[in-house]
């Protein structure tokens, strides 16, 4: 006998088992709620809207792919870090098949703006620590930034082709690596 879901926690945990199994489209408010043997107002009492669930569960399956904690990322040589997201993004897209290419669809038109910044958090969080790993690695050469090239404006450059390398049809990220060591080092 199934015993009934009853946290918000282990109903995104569903959510995420959906979106690995049939992707983020089979998530609604009755799929989740027969997937935790509850009724449909007992999921509505965690989250009053299905876009507010699909935003939670959005949310859980990034930092999922990412590990995303408050803590900045524990590397002190930025190409391996780099390489960490890109193989990251490549076990995520594995693990959650057409996640990148569908969750910004997922949500209504009304709801477009929350996910966008939810993105836009996610990405904040993730350039703010490539730079702090860049300016913590001391392998990089001295005279490698300057006042029109500052270590923020390089990761901002970085991670736009990061973004471009991952919605794109190819995803090899070895190019990016090698033009950011070869300018680094």
């Amino acid at each position: 006998m199934n015993l009934p879901i009853t946290s918000k926690e282990q109903i995104i945990s569903v959510c995420q088992r959906l979106a690995k199994e049939k992707g983020l489209s089979s998530i609604s408010m009755r799929a989740v709620a027969a997937e935790c043997n509850v009724s449909v107002g007992a999921i509505y009492n965690y989250f009053p809207s299905k876009s507010e669930l699909l935003c939670a569960a959005i949310e859980s399956i990034w930092k999922d792919i990412f590990h995303m904690t408050q803590e900045p990322f524990e590397f002190t040589d930025f190409i391996e870090c780099l390489s960490w997201l890109f193989e990251s993004i490549q076990r995520g897209s594995r693990k959650y098949p057409q996640f990148l290419s569908s969750h910004a669809m997922a949500l209504a038109s009304e709801d477009k703006a929350i996910g966008q910044q939810m993105m836009a958090n996610y990405f904040v969080h993730l350039k703010t620590n490539l730079e702090e790993v860049l300016k913590n690695d001391t392998k990089i050469r001295k005279d490698a930034f300057s006042q029109s090239l500052s270590p923020a404006l390089f990761v901002d450059y970085i991670f736009q082709l990061f973004l471009a390398s991952i919605v794109g049809a190819n995803q090899d990220y070895q190019g990016i690596l090698e033009l950011a060591g070869r300018y680094l080092y």
